[in-house]
C-alpha cells in the first residue's frame, strides 16, 4: 500500500514548537530567587518568539542569561528557537542546561526529544518523551510526539494507543483524530478510519484533507458512489490546480471502473 506523503502531526515539523510563559502570567511563574530583570527579558523573548521574530527573541534570551545564568526558562525557550532554526547542537546544549536547572521541566524533555528525533536518535527521543509523560500523564504534546516516534519506528499499535489516550483526554482533538484515521488507513483498517474521519467532518465540515481521505477509502472499499461524493466535495473546495487535476483523474478512474462492472 502506498503511504501518504503527509500524515499531519505524525510527520511533525520542528516549526510546531510553541513558546511558554507569556508576559501576562510570567511573574507568578518565575522561580524563587530568579533575577527579576532576567525574568522580564526572558518574558519579552517569549513574546517575540511567539510573534515569529526569532532574531529578537534570541537577543532577549541572550541578554536574560547574561543577567542570570540560572534562568531555566531562558535556556528552555532559546533551545526551542535553535531547534526551529535547525541549530541542533546548540538546542541540545540549552535544553540540557534547562533540564539540569529544573529536572521536572516536562517541556524541556519534549523539546529535547524532538531534537533527538530530528537527528534520528530514536532511543534518546523515546527516553525523553517517556520522561515527560511520567511527569504528567496527561501531557498531550508528549503523547503526540511519542505517537509520531512509534509511527516512525513501525510500532503502529503503540502509536494508536497514544492517540487513543489523547482522544480520551480531549474527544474533540482534531489532530489526534486525523493522525489516528490516517494510521488506520495505512493499515487497511478502513471502517475505523471512516469513523474518525466522519467525526472530523462533523466538527469541521470544510476539512479538505478529510474529504480526500474519505473519497480514497470509499474507493478502496468499492463504494464508488460515496467515493465520488467525497471527491466532488473536495474538488469544490480545492483551489490548487495540480491537486484539482488529480481529483478529476481519481473521479474519472472511479467512473470507468463503475461503468465496467
Amino acid at each position: 500500500m502506498k503511504k501518504h506523503s503527509v500524515i499531519l502531526l505524525l510527520t511533525i515539523g520542528i516549526t510546531c514548537v510553541t513558546f511558554t510563559t507569556a508576559m501576562s502570567t510570567f511573574a507568578k511563574d518565575v522561580p524563587t530567587g530568579l533575577d527579576s530583570e532576567s525574568a522580564a527579558m526572558a518574558g519579552m523573548g517569549v513574546m517575540k518568539a511567539n510573534s515569529g521574530d526569532l532574531s529578537q527573541a534570541l537577543a532577549l534570551f541572550d541578554a536574560s542569561l547574561k543577567v542570570s545564568s540560572r534562568n531555566h526558562e531562558a535556556f528552555f525557550n532559546r533551545g526551542k528557537v535553535f531547534l526551529i532554526q535547525g541549530q541542533l547542537d546548540k538546542a541540545i546544549q540549552d535544553l540540557d542546561k534547562a533540564i539540569k536547572l529544573e529536572p521536572e521541566l516536562a517541556g524541556g524533555y519534549i523539546a529535547r526529544g524532538m531534537v533527538y528525533r530530528v537527528r534520528g536518535d530514536f532511543s534518546r527521543a523515546m527516553k525523553d518523551f517517556n520522561k515527560a509523560i511520567s511527569l504528567d500523564s496527561g501531557e498531550v504534546t508528549a503523547l503526540t510526539h511519542r505517537a509520531a516516534l512509534f509511527f516512525d519506528t513501525g510500532e503502529h499499535d503503540r502509536a494508536l494507543d497514544d492517540l487513543a489516550k489523547i482522544i480520551e483526554i480531549n474527544p474533540n482533538s482534531m489532530r489526534a483524530l486525523e493522525n489516528r484515521a490516517y494510521i488506520f488507513e495505512q493499515l487497511g483498517r478502513y471502517d475505523a478510519a471512516l469513523k474518525d474521519l466522519s467525526a472530523i467532518v462533523a466538527q469541521y465540515p470544510n476539512h479538505l484533507m478529510a474529504m480526500k481521505h474519505l473519497g480514497y477509502i470509499h474507493k478502496q472499499k468499492g463504494d464508488h458512489l460515496n467515493a465520488l461524493r467525497w471527491y466532488q466535495m473536495a474538488l469544490d473546495l480545492e483551489e490548487n490546480d495540480a491537486r484539482r487535476k488529480r481529483l478529476n483523474e481519481e473521479m474519472s478512474d472511479i467512473k470507468r471502473k463503475a461503468a465496467n462492472k
